[in-house]
């Protein structure tokens, strides 16, 4: 069996996009201007796109950087909604609505959590499928829908947002049905042999 060289340019971008999650959340407690809250944020999901084209590209794509890209776009999506979720329950009660916003973007996430937990308890194995062309729908609809729900918050014009959480939560639970459904399908193939 070959040994994976993890040590390479997509790798290093998913490094980073760690490493930016981190900065942001910093950025919302510190309490920051929400453009430069929103402009790490599109940074960060900016690597998300560029790992993968240039793995894909230059056939450098990795069984550990799969994995290590879940993890950093969970990483910065989850995390950053998080943080923002607390700061404006503690800053703004009128905030409600972009919170629940928050939530229903993230619905993919919420729907597939405890079945990852579930099958890591179980079988002591993380099973990651091949990403889907929704998946990665459902990742580019949170990266604009976010900053959108932010921008709400000062400009009550940007009160749109709501059609975008719409179609980004039904595009994300229908990716997460299929990722559930995909993890099956592996579990079910390593019992069988």
């Amino acid at each position: 069996m070959n040994k994976e060289n993890i040590w390479n340019i997509p790798n290093t971008l998913t490094f980073f996009r760690i490493i930016i999650a981190i900065i942001t959340i910093f950025l919302i407690f510190a309490g920051f201007n929400i453009f430069y809250i929103i402009g790490a944020f599109t940074i960060g999901m900016l690597t998300d796109f560029f790992d993968g084209q240039i793995a894909r590209r230059f056939k450098l794509t990795t069984e550990f950087g799969r994995k290590f890209d879940m993890i950093a776009d969970r990483f910065l999506m989850v995390g950053v909604a998080f943080a923002t979720i607390i700061k404006l329950s503690l800053l703004n009660n009128s905030a409600v609505f972009q919170i629940i916003q928050i939530l229903l973007i993230l619905s993919r996430e919420i729907i597939t959590s405890p079945v990852i937990i579930t099958t890591i308890i179980l079988n002591r194995k993380i099973f990651i499928p091949k990403v889907r062309g929704i998946a990665k729908f459902t990742t580019f609809m949170q990266a604009i829908t976010f900053p959108i729900i932010l921008l709400s918050i000062p400009y009550e014009f940007f009160n749109f947002s709501l059609y975008l959480v719409l179609t980004t939560t039904l595009i994300g639970a229908a990716s997460a049905f299929y990722y559930i459904n995909d993890i099956k399908i592996l579990i079910e193939n390593k019992d069988s042999k």
